[in-house]
């Protein structure tokens, strides 16, 4: 008896042990990431704003789509939060709010995916030996290139404004919008932007070392100092590349994997019994891993990056000198030295 009750007990004790780590995934996940993806935008922010970095087409880039992904965090895990863990049923009970969610959780990503496609192109561009095709790599084509993500973004998933609705619960409608939906979040989402990614970064990676060869056999026939200027130029373009690599490699590793369990859930048959409550599982698992690429720029951009580093840092110390020397002259006083007439704060 005791033998035939032990596999029914250990599987009894396994589907209670997914459902609670499940749970508890769901409930502490979100705010982790939030906690880690908007201190992470808001250093990205500081830092992309700095004057050494404004007037750089990638570092704007970037930049953009820091803000994408903030909006993308914010909005899609609050929101997720608020329906899993705080009795929040907007989400199945107002067909508005459930095709508007839907839509924006998809848009808002697929921008910020995006814009970090565009910083490869640009980074491609730039370290081109074609000078014509170095001219891309500027802020007016910046301007444009991202308006048109934008805009590329949004129009491409308002398919989900009709395809999502209450069935009764918010959900893609079964039948051929489903099967679409699902190739579109797997392809245009995710395999699409991530293989043009790698094939721009291997076409940097070509051209670094063609621009190389160019130098070294000009330096032969020609030496030519280069002036400050230019070396730190070359040396921001440098830092910005790696970045790039960086930032690429872990998105591509983030989102497929997500993209890959997608794929399976709407491809394979409906699950039952302890199958559906892996699938749950799984399904909660990679939503944190797909938005955990849009929490991570900013420590991959901290450990690949020493111009990034040092670049945040001393923004972050103008930042600490801007509020507490305007604190200490609040609470201390302005006094006006005898021998120069200049105001200093009086803390003697």
């Amino acid at each position: 008896m005791s033998m035939t009750n032990a596999p029914v007990s250990i599987k009894t004790t396994t589907l209670a042990t997914i459902q609670i780590v499940t749970s508890e995934m769901t409930y502490y996940g979100p705010i982790i990431l939030l906690v880690i993806g908007i201190f992470g935008c808001m250093c990205n922010f500081i830092t992309f704003t700095a004057p050494q970095l404004r007037k750089n087409s990638c570092a704007f880039y970037f930049l953009m789509s820091a803000v994408f992904e903030l909006v993308s965090i914010t909005f899609g895990l609050i929101s997720r939060f608020a329906a899993d863990n705080l009795g929040s049923t907007l989400i199945n009970t107002d067909p508005v709010y459930c095709k508007l969610r839907a839509y924006l959780v998809s848009a808002l990503p697929l921008i910020a995916t995006y814009l970090i496609l565009l910083s490869s192109i640009d980074r491609c561009m730039s370290s081109s030996v074609s000078a014509r095709l170095r001219s891309f790599s500027q802020m007016k084509i910046a301007y444009r290139a991202i308006l048109v993500a934008i805009l590329m973004g949004f129009l491409s998933c308002i398919h989900i404004l009709i395809a999502y609705d209450l069935r009764p619960r918010c959900g893609v409608l079964n039948g051929a919008l489903s099967i679409f939906d699902g190739m579109f979040v797997v392809f245009w989402l995710g395999i699409i932007p991530h293989i043009l990614m790698f094939i721009f970064g291997f076409l940097t990676f070509l051209n670094i070392r063609r621009s190389k060869n160019r130098i070294a056999t000009q330096s032969v026939r020609n030496t030519v100092v280069a002036n400050e200027q230019q070396l730190r130029q070359q040396k921001t373009d440098t830092q910005l590349m790696a970045m790039m690599f960086f930032q690429v490699a872990f998105s591509e590793l983030l989102v497929l994997t997500r993209m890959v369990y997608y794929a399976y859930y709407v491809l394979a048959p409906p699950l039952t019994g302890y199958d559906k409550l892996v699938g749950s599982f799984l399904m909660s698992f990679t939503t944190l891993v797909y938005y955990a690429n849009f929490t991570k720029s900013f420590y991959i951009y901290t450990l690949s990056s020493r111009l990034f580093r040092s670049i945040f840092l001393l923004r972050v110390e103008l930042y600490f000198r801007k509020i507490f020397g305007r604190y200490a002259t609040v609470i201390c006083g302005p006094r006006r030295s005898n021998t120069v007439q200049a105001v200093t704060p009086n803390c003697s």
